[in-house]
């Protein structure tokens, strides 16, 4: 298993409290439903993580359309 997309589906049970199935296709909003609150800890608990700086700004809908879009969009940053 991909160790970023290991670390990314670690993180995102981490913020949801709760243990889900997440696939490279999952979408980060629709399927897991995270909400606004969850998403900044998401992304905070990435950056702290894998020890990367995201840019916000930069991000937008199509790097959560799916774990393995996220995936990508980190490993560009690192």
């Amino acid at each position: 298993m991909d160790p970023i997309f290991s670390t990314v589906s670690t993180c995102l049970r981490k913020v949801l409290a709760r243990e889900v199935s997440i696939e490279p296709e999952t979408n980060i909003v629709h399927d897991l439903g995270l909400d606004s609150l969850q998403m900044i800890e998401f992304l905070l608990t990435i950056e702290d993580t894998l020890q990367v700086e995201l840019d916000f700004e930069s991000m937008d809908m199509d790097c959560l359309r799916s774990v393995d879009a996220f995936c990508r969009f980190v490993s560009s940053k690192s």
